[in-house]
């Protein structure tokens, strides 16, 4: 009977069937992830100190700018490939890949080499608030960091060839695999009396390159007709790489300005001590975003399948069913709150103390960042994100005049309610524009 209703599963038009198997291979692959992530945070602390540790934190939110540096291109690959396939047009997908690599290697060679005169020249001590007397190497951990990131940046393609051909589970299988040598590295660490931040930031941002490197000769074996090529390099790919792509940017950008800069106005305004309880916190509850995103990732290029080929009523299906599994989360985030001292003290044990009112407001912006995802990543798939980006460029204009203004009045949680309040904006036109176009009534900008 079980197994009866096991294959049922697998039974119906091929787009749905390749979601749910990438979903339950998304399962099981993030599940990892998640145990190992959980697992990082404090082996990471017995390697550093608390300060040491937010820090490393601070570094990681200005790596992940560079990381994001694409220009929407990695994005935009995702949405055009996805087309291509779609219509059966593989030359034009492998010309599409062989250009976003090439654009990709133009745009960071010149970006890390001002980056790395920039930390050679400035004074980044101060810019971050730190110490020099408990951090003397900052410079050249910096310098590490930004290269070993500038050389995983282009590869991390690879990533998107996958999104693209709605393989979500082995991007997430290529992340988990350079979490899981970060882990064992910094355990190997953890091992020695004398651990240095500089070791800690190679294991971190070199085990992901390793990772990739031996993922590019096996993914195009695989998928030998999307094999990049120099002489593929197509200009004309550009105009809908770049068209779309730019929006992605912006889109991207400014979600940066939102969720990365957090742990540097911290830092600047407090402490590198006060970023750990902040990122503990954030870490826990975004267990839930976690879970969700590996339910939704593969809905991005699914819907950008469904679209191109006029089928809204599977669009609508799945919206309703995912809007059961946003109200099941939002569910799970009411519990942890509820267990989170437990929940800190079994992870963390007293070495960093998370104040119950940032827990409670880390809650709330986790539920409104769920309902707001839900509807961009459809909107991401159908490709319709002028509206998007310009809400998202408003949005980072706001935020942060508004988190250093909320932090100066309430602490460290200011920072939590400016997040809350700048994301409900997206949430709320996100759902306008959606319903617009699925009853085919969108005009202008929602049209877009």
């Amino acid at each position: 009977m079980i197994k009866n209703k096991i294959s049922a599963l697998f039974k119906g038009d091929q787009r749905t069937v390749l979601l749910l198997k990438n979903i339950i291979g998304s399962f099981v692959i993030k599940g990892w992830n998640c145990v190992v992530q959980l697992l990082l945070v404090p082996i990471t602390l017995n390697c550093l100190t608390q300060y040491e540790y937010g820090i490393w934190l601070t570094i990681n939110s200005i790596l992940i700018w560079i990381d994001s540096f694409d220009i929407g291109l990695g994005n935009g690959l995702r949405n055009q490939l996805t087309q291509s396939l779609a219509v059966g047009d593989k030359e034009k997908g492998r010309r599409q890949v062989s250009t976003t690599f090439m654009m990709l290697s133009i745009i960071i060679v010149p970006v890390v080499l001002c980056l790395l005169g920039v930390i050679h020249c400035a004074d980044c001590y101060s810019f971050l608030n730190v110490d020099k007397g408990k951090i003397p190497n900052l410079e050249g951990v910096l310098m590490v960091s930004v290269a070993m990131v500038g050389a995983t940046f282009v590869l991390k393609v690879i990533g998107n060839v996958y999104l693209a051909l709605q393989l979500p589970a082995v991007n997430n299988l290529i992340v988990a695999m350079g979490q899981t040598i970060a882990l064992i590295g910094i355990f190997a660490l953890s091992l020695f009396q004398s651990v240095s931040l500089l070791q800690v930031a190679l294991i971190y941002t070199a085990s992901p390159l390793l990772v990739y490197l031996l993922s590019y000769p096996i993914t195009f074996t695989r998928y030998a007709y999307l094999r990049p090529s120099l002489h593929l390099f197509d200009k004309q790919e550009l105009g809908g790489l770049f068209g779309l792509g730019m929006k992605f940017f912006l889109v991207q950008m400014s979600g940066m300005v939102i969720f990365a800069t957090s742990n540097i106005l911290i830092s600047r305004l407090f402490s590198p001590l006060e970023v750990a309880p902040y990122q503990i916190a954030s870490r826990y509850f975004g267990l839930t975003n976690i879970l969700f995103t590996l339910i939704s990732a593969p809905l991005w290029s699914a819907t950008t399948d469904a679209y191109t080929k006029g089928d809204w009523q599977w669009i609508k299906t799945i919206m309703k069913k995912m809007h059961l599994v946003i109200f099941s989360l939002c569910g799970v985030l009411l519990v942890m709150f509820l267990l989170s001292d437990q929940a800190y003290h079994l992870w963390v044990g007293s070495k960093v103390a998370v104040p119950v009112a940032l827990s409670g407001a880390m809650a709330v912006y986790l539920s409104v960042i769920l309902y707001g995802t839900c509807y961009s990543n459809m909107l991401c798939g159908f490709g319709k994100i002028r509206l998007l980006t310009i809400v998202s460029v408003i949005q980072a204009c706001i935020y942060i005049p508004l988190a250093v203004y909320l932090s100066g009045v309430f602490g460290v949680i200011g920072i939590v309610y400016a997040l809350i309040f700048t994301t409900s904006i997206s949430a709320v036109t996100n759902k306008v524009q959606f319903e617009k176009i699925c009853a085919h009534t969108a005009k202008g900008i929602f049209n877009k």
